[in-house]
């Protein structure tokens, strides 16, 4: 299932344009998920900021502009706090509010425990938690201020092999994203963990390559492997990224407080036919228990 991320937006009855005046900055988004979060936000009509480490962050600038929305890079260190707070101000100098934050920014690495450096897990931390902790932390009091505003946190769900600095960090993610949830409960501003799924990126099928041999298959049954029905394997990122801004634009209030994978969001979207277990359940959400190398796919973006 590939389209693009305006068909999949139409789809799902969302339209051009209705995002108009509202300003969503997205971590990470030089390239993956965040690079289709980008251009669902740009085909909406929202300000679009790609904060990004990686000079990919203009590329999707050009791209979304190009397509006709309003897209600006801005140079980001998420691990870094004064980086951090120069984005959160100079988007709110431009733009006087930010009504959307997607933390999306990631930096991984594939080994066993005792073969990863110390340096590199505190490198994963700093990046993927603090970083999660730094926007937050600088974009809150605006969007208390207004009383409105969503963030959404991306993270995965169970754990797995030789990626545990990666696992602890989206462990994090949700419980601190539930934490923060608590706080600002009844002044206005939802705050979501989303699970987008087994998602095909370039960032994932690099990883695949070294991570599979570990697991036992090939890179390419890897990617083979499904955790909805509607895929034949991982799904496009496109698909995400529809994901991602349905749920902010339509389903955040319902959702405040809670961990929600991206194939609960396309099923209650009408994009996916809601999936049925071999028990005729439902799934619900990330209360799943899926085992062996079934649950591998949820893990990466």
């Amino acid at each position: 299932m590939t389209m693009t991320i305006a068909k999949i937006l139409q789809a799902i009855d969302l339209t051009p344009g209705m995002l108009s005046g509202k300003t969503a900055v997205i971590t990470g988004a030089g390239s993956g998920i965040g690079r289709e979060i980008a251009h669902a936000f740009g085909w909406l009509g929202a300000n679009v900021v790609i904060a990004d480490i990686s000079e990919s962050g203009y590329k999707v600038e050009k791209e979304i502009s190009e397509a006709g929305g309003l897209g600006k890079w801005i140079l980001t260190d998420v691990s870094n706090e004064d980086s951090v707070k120069k984005l959160i101000d100079e988007c709110e100098r431009k733009y006087g509010s930010i009504d959307y934050l997607i933390n999306n920014a990631i930096y991984i690495t594939t080994a066993p425990v005792e073969e990863i450096e110390t340096e590199v897990w505190d490198q994963v931390i700093s990046v993927n938690l603090r970083g999660t902790f730094l926007t937050c932390k600088y974009t809150l009091p605006g969007m208390q201020r207004r009383g409105t505003g969503t963030i959404i946190n991306m993270v995965s769900t169970d754990a797995m092999p030789y990626l545990s600095a990666y696992m602890a960090f989206k462990g994090g993610v949700a419980s601190f994203t539930q934490s923060l949830a608590a706080e600002v409960s009844g002044k206005g501003v939802s705050v979501i963990a989303l699970a987008p799924g087994f998602v095909r990126t370039p960032g994932m099928q690099s990883i695949s390559e070294g991570l599979a041999p570990h697991l036992g298959m090939s890179s390419e049954e890897f990617l083979n492997l499904s955790l909805h029905p509607a895929y034949a394997g991982a799904i496009p990122a496109e698909d995400a990224g529809a994901a991602t801004a349905y749920l902010a634009v339509r389903m955040a209030p319902d959702y405040h407080g809670e961990v929600v994978s991206g194939y609960t969001v396309l099923e209650r979207a009408g994009y996916l036919k809601e999936a049925q277990y071999t028990d005729g359940s439902e799934e619900k959400d990330n209360d799943v228990e899926i085992s062996t190398n079934a649950n591998l796919s949820d893990k990466l973006r």
